[in-house]
């Protein structure tokens, strides 16, 4: 008779559970292989869609600087708002443009003040009350290349310490201070007053623009460093004295102490006198005409009498102003800023040595656009890498700008769009390689 193997039947044979928990692991495995890849073909396709969106905004931005003499839009409030609303008229679609898909929703309003976004959310829903009022009603993914923004940013005076005007000078050009700003008198100010603490005027000051008290992150130039950089690298040549300032063989003249004006001086060609002291305008200066000159200076600048100047002011310590003064140029003042005389100072294109100059320089593979957590930054090479990279810097450092675009947006990079048009995707670790500015010096770094 014959015996049946009840295991078997049929040529078939059961799964043990060796073998069904073995299939089971790789289905298991396969599921998150597919699942993985999927996410990863949907990061590819958000990368390139938000590749485009920084292509369309940075065409636009091109079609802007050929109306506008060569000039790329600002990144700062003017007259015609500011980036985003300057090339409105250039990109019908900048609304969608301006938001990646990785990071579309805006920030939390109970989770920051100023609306700064993060890696995954957009900046925006910010305070109309704030200091960033301006940019209320908009929210964005992107922030601008300041280095490569137009110039009406740049103030006519820029001082660390208080800025107090109490005479009838008129400012052609916005005012900015880090800390407080006071008028009592007749001057006129065409531009903006912002400070980064209060702001009090009274008499009868008139101002063109907005007032923008408590802004975070005020600072202007480092005059100390601006002055080592000249002392190091341009090789200045020493002042010899006597009545006139002759440029002719040096564009930078080096003064070792005080310099004052108090006799009959005239000034040939045109440079920057570098003074390691303090600078007294006593009498007329030049003696005839105007001095074509930049002055650079470590200690403070006191006018008495009467300054007619082509040129800029640095000075690392305070400027103080009780005479008269005619200046085609921009101060910055390490110090107070105090101007009681009358005259006007008038906004220019700041020198080369001024970090600032290179907003209006355009040099090759500059990056214009961005992934950022807010609307503009200026990396310098000197900032740190972010120890965080979901949140970059939410604080809007000054000193730490490379930190609004140094996230973690794209798979370990951001998407970059350049002053050619063009855009691609940069690893972070390799922003500071890019030429942000002519003062960039690219390097390596270390991410966390």
């Amino acid at each position: 008779m014959r015996h049946i193997n009840p295991v078997r039947a049929g040529n078939q044979s059961a799964f043990t559970m060796t073998e069904l928990l073995v299939v089971i692991t790789v289905v298991v495995l396969l599921i998150s292989m597919l699942l993985a890849g999927l996410a990863h073909a949907r990061e590819l396709a958000q990368r390139t869609e938000c590749l485009s969106n920084l292509h369309q905004l940075s065409l636009a931005a091109l079609n802007f600087r050929e109306i506008h003499d060569g000039q790329f839009p600002n990144d700062y409030q003017s007259p015609t708002g500011y980036w985003y609303q300057e090339i409105k008229p250039y990109d019908n679609n900048v609304a969608d443009n301006a938001i990646c898909p990785d990071a579309s929703t805006p920030a939390d309003p109970s989770a920051t003040t100023l609306g700064v976004g993060s890696a995954n959310t957009a900046w925006g829903f910010v305070n109309p009350n704030g200091p960033y009022g301006w940019l209320h009603g908009v929210v964005c993914s992107y922030g601008l290349n300041t280095h490569a923004g137009g110039s009406s940013f740049i103030p006519v005076v820029a001082a660390y310490g208080t800025a107090s005007f109490g005479g009838s000078t008129s400012f052609y050009g916005s005012m900015a201070s880090a800390s407080d700003i006071e008028a009592n008198g007749n001057a006129m100010v065409t531009g903006n007053i912002e400070s980064g603490g209060g702001i009090t005027l009274k008499g009868a000051v008139s101002v063109g623009g907005s007032q923008m008290p408590n802004m975070p992150g005020m600072q202007p130039p480092n005059v100390t460093t601006i002055y080592n950089q000249i002392m190091q690298t341009d090789n200045p040549q020493a002042f010899s004295g006597g009545n006139t300032i002759n440029f002719s063989n040096s564009p930078f003249l080096f003064v070792n102490g005080d310099f004052s004006t108090s006799g009959q001086i005239q000034v040939e060609g045109s440079g920057t006198l570098v003074v390691s002291g303090n600078v007294t305008i006593d009498g007329q200066f030049p003696s005839q005409g105007s001095a074509d000159m930049n002055i650079v200076a470590l200690g403070s600048v006191t006018i008495h009498g009467q300054l007619n100047l082509d040129g800029s002011i640095y000075t690392a310590g305070n400027f103080v102003s009780g005479g008269g003064h005619s200046i085609r140029g921009n101060i910055v003042v390490g110090g107070t800023y105090d101007d009681k005389g009358k005259g006007y100072i008038e906004q220019a294109p700041p020198p080369s040595f001024d970090p600032r100059a290179n907003g209006t320089s355009i040099v090759p593979d500059q990056p214009l656009f961005a992934d950022s957590i807010w609307v503009d930054g200026s990396p310098s090479d000197t900032d740190p890498v972010p120890t965080n990279l979901q949140t970059g810097d939410p604080t809007l450092d000054a000193n730490d700008q490379m930190g609004r675009f140094c996230i973690d947006r794209h798979l370990g990079a951001i998407n970059v769009s350049f002053t050619d048009g063009s855009a691609r995707t940069v690893p972070l670790q390799k922003l500071w390689s890019l030429n942000w500015s002519g003062n960039f010096s690219p390097h390596n770094v270390t991410l966390p």
